[in-house]
């Protein structure tokens, strides 16, 4: 099978030697940011060579010392026993795809975890959307902080569960990962590993899973949103201030009313509807606790409009 190289230059007395680095079949970065502007980034990737174990022939390096105990993001495998080797990037096992009418050429895999220490929660996460819109091997391909995405389609857009970030239809995301967050509701099937936290001992780092998907038999419902966003242009709805400390501002298309605004927190309860005539709901977060909330707007163009905004 043929394979992209990186030639690597190594000087030795009396000579030079070019070392071939494998490059993956699809890798991608990940981006993070927490609430006060701490960075980090990962790499996750798959390649029919490659295996569930850290190798450095993919620029894979194990991580043994304990996570920064401010801000932190490593990824790991699923499979055991490698699932505790965590890396700034990983490069799993990848497969043909299958199915009916597979994508052409398109390499895909199982479960990449990434894993994120955050104390100033919540925390922004961005990609390189063309890396999947511009694909139909990944158009599908989401990020998300629970188990549960086996969700057969159609699905219409306002039906995507709340913490799906489709990777095709946006091109960021917020999560609050935090241990309270995450553990209020204890019938969704959550990420974790217990690791080592600088001056803090163990701890448990609660994850994300990327879901590497390319048809609808792979049952992710970004399937649905990204095919039909690919004949109708993302309705994105302008949310300012974001992050806000409760005040909220919504900026239509011009010539575009809004007929309706509903408010809905990230587990998509509904907790605020407002008809067209109201007052604007300028204070629409006041009296509400910190976290992620989604907004749905219903235009006078009879479209419907989307956005998150963090209340700090």
């Amino acid at each position: 099978m043929l394979r992209h190289t990186t030639l690597l230059l190594l000087l030795l007395p009396g000579c030079t030697l070019l070392l071939a680095q494998p490059t993956a079949q699809f890798e991608t970065t990940f981006y993070f940011e927490d609430a006060i502007g701490n960075r980090d980034s990962v790499i996750v990737g798959y390649d029919t060579l490659a295996t569930h174990d850290i190798e450095s022939e993919f620029g894979e390096m194990e991580i043994l010392a304990p996570f920064d105990s401010i801000f932190e993001v490593r990824a790991g495998h699923f499979d055991w026993p490698w699932r505790e080797k965590l890396s700034k990037k990983i490069i799993d096992r990848g497969t043909i795809a299958v199915g009916p009418n597979p994508p052409e050429d398109c390499y895909s895999g199982g479960r990449i975890f990434i894993y994120v220490w955050a104390t100033h929660q919540p925390v922004k996460v961005w990609w390189g959307r063309p890396t999947f819109l511009n694909s139909r091997c990944y158009r599908a391909s989401a990020l998300l902080n629970h188990w549960e995405d086996e969700l057969a389609g159609p699905i219409a857009p306002e039906d995507i569960p709340p913490e799906y970030a489709c990777l095709a239809a946006e091109d960021s995301i917020f999560f609050d990962m935090s241990e309270e967050y995450l553990t209020a509701d204890g019938s969704i099937a959550r990420i974790s590993l217990e690791k080592e936290v600088q001056g803090l001992g163990e701890q448990t780092i609660y994850g994300l899973r990327f879901f590497p998907a390319s048809t609808p038999y792979d049952y992710s419902p970004c399937y649905w949103v990204t095919a039909t966003r690919e004949t109708t242009e993302p309705q994105g709805l302008l949310i300012y201030p974001n992050p806000t400390s409760g005040e909220l501002n919504t900026q239509m298309p011009e010539g575009v009313e809004a007929e309706q605004m509903e408010l809905y927190d990230i587990r998509g309860t509904l907790l605020r509807r407002q008809q067209r005539g109201a007052p604007p709901m300028t204070s629409g977060l006041s009296g509400l606790p910190p976290g992620i909330y989604q907004i749905l707007v219903t235009g006078s163009d009879g479209k419907r409009y989307f956005g998150r905004v963090v209340k700090q």
